[in-house]
């Protein structure tokens, strides 16, 4: 089980491709649309037949990945099974965080394998997954006949297996975990962004206020990942300042009220993570919520 198809020759694909290629094992072909995104692809990753036939792509292969968009996995594979591009023992991957298992349900009456491997990472780039990827969890769902060899295709691209005990396979697991990986990293990007508007409705250029914010983002990150979470929260709520945030309040209500009610949930969840870190007491809190509500 050396040899790897990639089917979707984007962002991510490209950089698995590359991953699992700098491992040791042979991308027999890259598969995509257009000839032109292929050959590009192919040239990133640096070995594999550059294709627009998915079903030849396929058939070279004993790992399938297919790595397109979440809307064509499905379609994809059944195209695959239709032509006649699996056969016993393949392994057909595919690395949506949000979806299942059955989207490759096609793939078995041929006697394949299948596998979800979803990497808790952003991937803007085909350069930047294969700097982020390695060291990053993932999500590791197969069939039990694939499980050991899902396990070493994570191993070989840098990966960590995150368990999850409670995992039940099917549509509400996976949409839960995907929330999880949605929250921290395109919710951060847009905190980030609220964030500025408070710096804007100051007469601040917004490039600068992001380079000004950035030192304490950078520091915050460094807190959690030394002190973990709740400890590395500090701030207002988390010393039961009441009147710091009454002022916040105010001044959000006179310059940025579109803003308030996302302040005020945000500021609500931090009540909770502050009496987690035993910073805010119960009637500290029930003040804080008061203000809030």
């Amino acid at each position: 089980m050396k040899t790897v198809a990639i089917i979707g020759a984007g962002r991510v694909g490209g950089a698995i491709g590359r991953l699992l290629a700098r491992a040791g094992y042979t991308v027999t072909a890259v598969a995509a649309r257009n000839r032109a995104t292929a050959d590009r692809a192919r040239a990133f990753i640096g070995s594999g037949e550059p294709l627009t036939d998915a079903v030849k792509a396929a058939s070279s292969a004993d790992i399938i990945f297919i790595t397109t968009p979440d809307g064509a996995i499905k379609s994809t594979c059944e195209a695959i099974a239709a032509g006649g591009g699996f056969r016993s023992g393949k392994l057909v991957v595919h690395v949506s965080g949000a979806q299942t298992l059955d989207l490759l349900s096609s793939a078995g009456p041929a006697g394949a394998h299948c596998a979800v491997l979803h990497p808790l990472q952003s991937v803007p780039s085909m350069e930047l997954g294969v700097m982020n990827i390695p060291g990053s969890y993932f999500r590791v769902e197969a069939d039990p006949e694939a499980t050991a060899i899902a396990r070493e295709l994570v191993k070989a691209m840098g990966g960590i297996e995150l368990v999850m005990p409670r995992w039940t396979s099917g549509r509400e697991s996976a949409a839960l975990y995907h929330a999880g990986a949605v929250t921290v990293s395109n919710f951060f990007v847009a905190l980030v962004d609220l964030g500025l508007r408070f710096y804007e409705a100051l007469g601040a250029d917004r490039r600068d206020a992001l380079k000004a914010v950035l030192p304490l983002i950078r520091g915050t990150l460094a807190n959690i990942e030394s002190a973990g979470i709740p400890d590395a929260l500090t701030g207002p709520i988390m010393r039961g300042d009441v009147q710091t945030v009454r002022g916040h309040l105010e001044a959000i209500r006179l310059r940025t009220p579109e803003l308030a009610g996302l302040y005020r949930e945000l500021a609500r969840h931090t009540v909770a993570v502050a009496r987690d870190k035993g910073s805010l007491g119960p009637q500290a809190a029930a003040e804080m919520l008061e203000l809030l509500n």
